[in-house]
């Protein structure tokens, strides 16, 4: 009976850390985050703050350093 359950939390454990490592993902540079943002901007923005997101968008690369696209 001990077996039984230290297997089922071994194999629990292997589950539980398998979905986390799936779930995290690769992390992503700044650069790649003011893209993001800047497309978050654009879309919850429909059309209206088009060049304020643009602003925000350049602002943010060159604070992060980020090369010419």
């Amino acid at each position: 009976m001990k077996l039984r359950k230290l297997v089922v939390a071994a194999v629990a454990a292997f589950v539980f850390a398998g979905a986390t490592a799936a779930l995290a993902g690769p992390q992503l540079t700044p650069c790649q985050e003011c893209r993001i943002a800047y497309n978050v901007c654009l879309y919850e923005g429909h059309g209206q703050r088009d060049a304020e997101c643009l602003v925000e968008y350049n602002s943010c690369r060159a604070e992060n350093g980020c090369p010419l696209e």
